[in-house]
């Protein structure tokens, strides 16, 4: 008999019928499994963006939009500039996402109030929307630092107190 030709002994006929239930089982739950985190990331990604309000009874003038949009921004710039003092720095990513929800909540009440779908209003419709693209831009920066970084500066900080406190740190030179 031709080697070649000879069925595989693993793969008994007789286990056909289980191999089957055994693969539909196995496709089933990495389904549901997959099902499941796609619900939960969509719930979460939801949780975290505040949906565009309708345009506000009262519509802000082109200049106070703008006197908003710098404020958004400086506020903005002041969380980024405080991601580097969150200790412990792995923490970093839940501190910022925490002021991402508030920033964008009071973002979006700016954009209702400025009417950005107006045609006239375009420039405005560019500075808010370049906004929100620094402000995924820095989310991505938070995630990384408390990823990558967060660890390392944590560590250092725990090297730096150790040192402070041995016996020759305090003890006059010779």
């Amino acid at each position: 008999m031709d080697p070649v030709s000879a069925p595989d002994p693993r793969k008994d006929p007789r286990f056909r019928r289980y191999r089957g239930a055994a693969y539909g089982v196995y496709i089933a739950l990495t389904t549901l499994f997959s099902l499941w985190i796609i619900w939960n990331v969509s719930r979460s990604v939801a949780a975290m963006t505040p949906e565009e309000l309708p345009p506000a009874a009262t519509t802000l003038s082109f200049q106070e939009c703008l006197v908003g949009a710098r404020a958004l921004w400086d506020e903005l710039e002041a969380g980024r500039e405080k991601l580097v003092r969150v200790s412990p720095a792995r923490d970093t990513d839940q501190e910022w996402m925490r002021f991402r929800t508030s920033w964008l909540a009071r973002m979006r009440e700016r954009e209702s109030q400025c009417d950005l779908k107006a045609r006239e209003r375009a420039p405005l419709r560019t500075v808010y929307r370049r906004l929100e693209v620094v402000l995924d831009l820095y989310t991505t920066h938070a995630v990384q630092y408390a990823d990558e970084v967060g660890g390392t500066v944590d560590s250092f900080h725990a090297a730096f107190q150790a040192a402070s406190a041995s016996p020759a740190a305090t003890s006059p030179r010779p």
